[in-house]
């Protein structure tokens, strides 16, 4: 009888095991019936989401004294791959109620999401629902904030399908709540995790290492999720969506229209435009009338007339073909409101410039920590009229100084301000006002009675400003030289603030062709025999800008020889014009071969020039147009340094450095630096100079230069470098250059009055 119970007993236990490995082995194959879209990470976090339904809203309920904002995050889902850069339309109704189910203010947000990236990428999503793995968009958000909050305890969701490929979308709802700053159980959690690492890892100073501020910014609010009212799985669904970490809202949200945030919005009055830095193929997209649409290429150099550009069809109807840009300004106008997206000849997206401001009023004004010995540019925007106060006060908060700076308010025809809703409005232009601290100055306020946007910039005035610089538009090459902006943005003390009360602006920038203004100064070279003895004259390719009236020509300019005619006219003119009125004409010849540079005059001539030989090249002073210019330059040799005094003289309006490289093959880049000596205003000016340069040229393989040297003509010119002398210098005592490559250049000043007859050196004929 024993052996048989101790039988039966193992008969249970191994119906008991097998029944288990049965119900493991469904189980395993269950779960893994669902493929995965792509491959997870350790990195992956999981979320429970609710289907929004176009019929029945889903109800969510916070408490009202306690909520600030509530944030609405939806992720579109479809049951297979979609193109990846296809917006997918939709939009979400939301009505606020309060506790008695009345309804208090209704809205309709539209979304456009695109679908997450697979492989590689922080944003890789994917839900899974009755054993399918279902693509999902990047997720979009939208925010309800307490303005509209004050009354209301209920919002409710319904969704608005626009694309019949869509099936569904999930939500997720979040309250912002404020939380006890004092609770010190919460404090640490609170933290960013950078900071509690760095804290165990690299000190102990725990919580008191950091500053009260700071601490009750970590703490102050929290977003603690909603569940919607109902039962689920009756009154609604749930589902798990898996993503990677960190979360990122890739938005493109319209609450009014669905226009695509990597658009460029036109209307009348209001344009666009592209800094286009390469040449090649610019393709664009528009669901408007091409019609309506005027698209205008700029020439930054000016050397070139606008140009107005036809778009060549595809086979897309919506999409459109720039052939062959060249690097310049493209400006958009339109005569109704419309929404292009462009691209380069990568078909990658050429997305606009943002920048961000405070938004000051009555109430609000922004308060910095600044570095004594600073300099500050503060950047304005505000309504003609509109006056803002700027004080700087000392470590001790005794006032210094105090300025009311008035402003213009001339409305900008192409930057806007974007809003919360993405909604694009006119905004006033940039104006900017510069100041040069005191080393006692610590802090400053910016103040304004009126709604004013501000961002205040700051640098070190003996701070090297780096630029690489090309004679059109271009982008600094990975060649070691690393670009230094001139200006840093500098973040209020008070940000949080603005943050909290939703007073940050965000404006899209954009450029505006160079105004068409014919200069009244002239341009005086100067001589630098004493300082860099080596020097020698040069033919020049210097074309005048498009809109400028015809000089006179002078004997030092000339033209390509390219008709024996000209020559004949030229010795036509000696003939009947007395010896002593006027130079006589001269021809320059320029070989590859043997006597490298001639200069003869028209009239001494050996033989008649041989246009035909493609060695030789030829020139004449006489005829037009004459955009060539015979110069002196002079020559910097490495570790030498030019040093021009002007104490004692009238400061010029600029100063203008002309440089050129020896030889066939260009430096890339040439290294110019410069340095601007003198005594600053410490007042507000509306100009700054900047004292220290350090210039990257690119050669300007377009202009044409030729040094008149017997054995080697080979120059290589690069982009002029022009320091403006602001009006932020009262006095200035020299100007120093130096160079990390042989240097020939021409020095020229720019004077409000222009100058008499050029002096020899300047013009040798």
């Amino acid at each position: 009888m024993y052996w048989i119970k101790r039988i039966l007993q193992v008969l249970l236990i191994i119906l008991l095991l097998a029944a288990g490995y049965r119900v493991a082995l469904h189980l395993y194959v269950w779960l893994n019936s669902a493929e995965r879209i792509a491959a997870r990470s350790e990195e992956e976090t999981r979320s429970v989401v609710h289907w929004l339904s176009p019929d029945k809203p889903l109800i969510y309920t916070f408490p009202t004294s306690r909520t600030v904002a509530i944030r609405v995050l939806s992720n579109a889902i479809f049951a297979s791959q979609t193109v990846l850069d296809k917006p997918i339309n939709y939009a979400i109704e939301y009505r606020l109620l309060d506790s008695q189910d009345n309804e208090l203010e209704k809205h309709t947000y539209h979304h456009a999401s695109k679908l997450a990236l697979e492989e590689g990428e922080q944003q890789v999503k994917q839900l899974i629902e009755d054993r399918q793995a279902l693509a999902v968009t990047s997720g979009q958000s939208f925010y309800v904030d307490w303005q509209q909050l004050t009354e209301a305890s209920k919002i409710s969701l319904r969704l608005i399908p626009e694309e019949p490929s869509l099936r569904g979308v999930v939500v997720r709802i979040h309250g912002k709540t404020p939380t006890n700053a004092d609770d010190v159980t919460r404090t640490w959690l609170k933290l960013p995790q950078q900071w509690r690492e760095r804290m165990t890892s690299y000190h102990t100073l725990g919580d008191s290492g950091l500053q009260p501020q700071q601490i009750a910014n970590a703490v102050s609010y929290d977003w603690r999720k909603l569940a919607p009212q109902g039962i689920p799985g009756i009154d609604f669904d749930a589902d798990i969506l898996y993503e990677s970490l960190p979360y990122n809202v890739i938005t493109y949200d319209f609450s009014a229209e669905q226009f695509d945030l990597d658009g460029y919005y036109t209307r009348p009055g209001l344009a666009a435009s592209i800094r286009l830095s390469e040449a090649g193929d610019v393709n664009l997209q528009t669901q408007g009338d091409m019609k309506d649409l005027q698209l205008i290429w700029h020439d930054l150099t000016q050397q070139q007339a606008p140009l107005t550009l036809q778009p060549v069809t595809t086979d897309d109807p919506t999409r459109f073909l720039l052939p062959d840009m060249q690097p310049g300004l493209l400006v958009i106008r339109s005569r109704a409101e419309m929404i292009t997206t462009w691209r380069n000849e990568l078909d990658q997206v050429i997305a606009p410039l943002h920048s961000y401001y405070y938004h000051l009023n009555e109430a609000n004004q922004a308060e910095y920590t600044v570095q004594g010995g600073s300099d500050l540019q503060l950047d304005m925007r505000g309504a003609p009229g509109s006056s803002v106060q700027l004080s700087v006060y000392d470590a001790e908060q005794q006032l210094l100084r105090s300025e009311t700076l008035t402003l213009a308010g001339l409305n900008s025809g192409f930057d806007r301000l974007i809003t919360p809703e993405t909604r694009r409005e006119a905004i006033t232009d940039s104006e900017k006002r510069y100041l040069r601290l005191s080393r006692q100055a610590h802090r400053v306020t910016v103040s304004s009675t009126e709604p004013v946007a501000v961002k205040l910039q700051s640098r070190h005035g003996a701070m090297h400003h780096q630029n690489y610089v090309c004679a059109t538009l271009c982008d600094a090459p990975q060649n070691g030289f690393t670009e230094v902006g001139a200006w840093f943005s500098q973040s209020a003390d008070n940000e949080f603030h603005f943050i909290e009360q939703q007073l940050i602006l965000k404006v899209r920038l954009f450029s505006a062709p160079p105004p068409v203004e014919e200069k009244q100064s002239g341009y005086l070279s100067q001589a630098l025999f004493v300082s860099l003895p080596v020097s020698n004259t040069a033919l020049v390719y210097s074309p005048p800008k498009y809109f400028a009236l015809p000089q006179p020509a002078e004997p030092f300019q000339y033209t390509p020889l390219v008709d024996l005619a000209q020559l004949y006219d030229a010795q036509l003119s000696i003939q009947q014009t007395a010896p002593v009125s006027a130079p006589v004409p001269k021809v320059i010849t320029l070989s590859d071969t043997g006597i490298r540079y001639t200069e003869q005059e028209v009239n001494q001539l050996d033989k008649v020039p041989d246009l035909s030989d493609p060695s030789l090249q030829h020139f004449i002073n006489q005829g037009t147009p004459r955009d060539y210019w015979k110069v002196r330059l002079f020559q910097l040799e490495p570790g030498q340094t030019l040093s021009q005094n002007y104490r004692g003289r009238d400061k010029p309006m600029a100063i203008v450095i002309k440089p050129f490289a020896r030889g066939p093959r260009p430096v890339e880049p040439l290294i110019l630096n410069t340095q601007l000596d003198g005594q600053f205003s410490r007042v507000v000016t509306e100009e700054y100079s900047i004292a220290r340069k350090r210039y990257a040229l690119a050669p300007d393989l377009a202009q044409s230069a030729f040094l008149l040297h017997p054995k080697n003509p080979a120059l290589t010119a690069y982009p002029s470098v022009t320091l403006t002398i602001g009006t932020d210098i009262q006095q200035l005592n020299q100007l120093i250059v130096s160079a990390e490559q042989p240097l020939w250049f021409a020095l020229l000043e720019e004077y409000a009055t222009p100058p008499p007859q050029p002096q020899w050196w300047q013009h040798e004929f």
